[in-house]
């Protein structure tokens, strides 16, 4: 099996991207020297008509995701003590953004929840884990 150096979690708190950040800490254990970058995407996609309403939601959303993000970070670092670990809050369509982020920061491996979306709301909407191996130019574990 393929050892991977510099991974990336797409975390959203869901019991699912729990599972898929519980699978990066496994592998990180396994390998000393592996980076782990856990991003979380905000798209606040509502139509709000106030431009002042719509940057207080914003705002909110990125306090509540820096937040969770450091809260995963410190725990983390006392698992994994000697591993290099970064957040980030990406802004944007989720799928997209862990792509590019991907990408820019040249991770070999990214580790995600599946969706679980179905019927309609699948066919409309999409999944970000779709979006993203369908995108992604490194391998993709999709966790359920």
């Amino acid at each position: 099996m393929k050892k991977y150096n510099k991974i990336l979690v797409a975390f959203d708190g869901s019991d699912l991207s729990v599972k898929a950040l519980n699978e990066a800490i496994a592998m990180a254990k396994e390998n000393e020297s592996m980076e782990i970058d856990i991003v979380t995407a905000l798209n606040p996609t509502a139509q709000i008509s106030s431009a002042l309403v719509y940057a207080s939601i914003l705002n909110e959303l990125r306090r509540e995701a820096v937040q969770m993000l450091e809260g995963i970070s410190e725990k983390l670092t006392v698992q994994l003590p000697n591993h290099k670990i970064k957040t980030k809050v990406l802004e944007g369509n989720p799928g997209n953004e862990i792509v590019k982020y991907a990408d820019d920061h040249q991770r070999d491996l990214i580790i995600m929840g599946s969706r679980g979306l179905n019927g309609l709301r699948e066919w409309f909407l999409g999944s970000v884990s779709h979006a993203v191996l369908q995108q992604s130019h490194c391998p993709v574990l999709i966790v359920k």
